[in-house]
C-alpha cells in the first residue's frame, strides 16, 4: 500500500473511531496490515451496539486487530 493512501486510511479510521488522539497508533497498523483486513475490524467495532462495548469503539477496535492479526 502507498504511503498517502495508509495515511488517508489511518486518519479514515481514526475519524471513524472518533479517535483522532491515536492517529499515530493507526498509522502503525496501516503499515503493518492490510487495508482489507483493517476495514473488517473496523466494520465489525461500528456494527457492535454501544452497550455491548465496555470502554470505547476504539478500545474494541483495537482489541479485534489484535486478537485477528497475526
Amino acid at each position: 500500500m502507498e504511503n498517502t493512501n495508509q495515511t488517508k486510511l489511518a486518519y479514515e479510521i481514526a475519524h471513524a473511531l472518533n479517535d483522532m488522539k491515536s492517529i499515530n497508533f493507526h498509522l502503525t497498523l496501516t503499515k503493518k496490515y492490510s487495508e482489507e483486513f483493517l476495514r473488517v475490524q473496523l466494520d465489525t467495532a461500528l456494527k457492535k451496539p454501544d452497550h455491548e462495548i465496555s470502554k470505547s469503539r476504539a478500545a474494541y477496535y483495537n482489541y479485534l486487530v489484535r486478537l485477528h492479526g497475526k
